[in-house]
């Protein structure tokens, strides 16, 4: 299994100043500037520098891994893409981590029960 990395492409995230802000809890006229870059979104606030925000903390982040898991056929295909949620379940906050294990856990079930 491919890392998460190479399955989730961030270039293709529609980010919004509202929504950096809201995620860094700050006022939207303190951000400066902010870029997409490669691995991490960059934000300039303004009194700070630059701040690196990882993907794996937005929302576009979670979605992206929800549809990766519907889009699972077969057990071992599922069980391959979780190990790999897992793997970086440090990088996802808690309430995150528990919204995948609950979409994992009913495709799981679905796949399990699904006539051959």
């Amino acid at each position: 299994m491919q890392p998460l990395r190479r399955r989730i492409n961030p270039q293709t995230f529609v980010i919004t100043l509202r929504q950096i802000a809201k995620h860094l809890k700050i006022n939207q006229e303190r951000i400066l500037n902010w870029e997409k870059w490669h691995n991490v979104l960059w934000v300039h606030i303004k009194g700070l520098g630059g701040y690196f925000v990882s993907y794996r903390k937005l929302e576009q982040w979670i979605a992206a891994c929800r549809s990766l898991i519907g889009s699972c056929r077969n057990l071992p295909a599922l069980d391959a893409l979780w190990s790999a949620i897992l793997k970086e379940a440090a990088r996802y906050t808690e309430e995150a981590l528990s919204r995948l294990e609950a979409i994992w856990q009913q495709q799981y079930t679905d796949l399990w029960n699904r006539p051959f």
